[in-house]
């Protein structure tokens, strides 16, 4: 892939996020915290918020894992959007590090 190739996916990838973090974030921290969710659960599972990201983190993972070992396997979705999901993991645990 050239570079001009790659930049196409990473400012896609970029677009996809700020999307993806929009509507996902609203549902689901019903809040303005974009954080709020992962408190709730880390309070209600006696876990930091941190590892409550990575138990979501994991789930991704493990379908991307999956995915690589058996790229020809019937998915419930792209494997695009796990890996849109996992990156956005990857910052929401930045963001939880960021505010410790």
């Amino acid at each position: 892939m050239n570079k001009a190739d790659f930049q196409r996916v990473l400012h896609e990838t970029s677009d996809t996020l700020q999307v993806l973090t929009d509507s996902k974030g609203r549902e689901y921290a019903n809040s303005c915290d974009q954080l709020a969710n992962f408190k709730r659960l880390s309070a209600q599972l006696g876990l930091t918020k941190e590892q409550v990201v990575m138990v979501y983190l994991s789930k991704h993972l493990d379908s991307i894992h999956s995915y690589v070992r058996n790229p020809d396997q019937d998915l419930s979705e792209p494997i695009q959007g796990r890996i849109h999901d996992a990156i956005l993991y990857l910052v929401l645990l930045k963001a939880c590090i960021d505010e410790d």
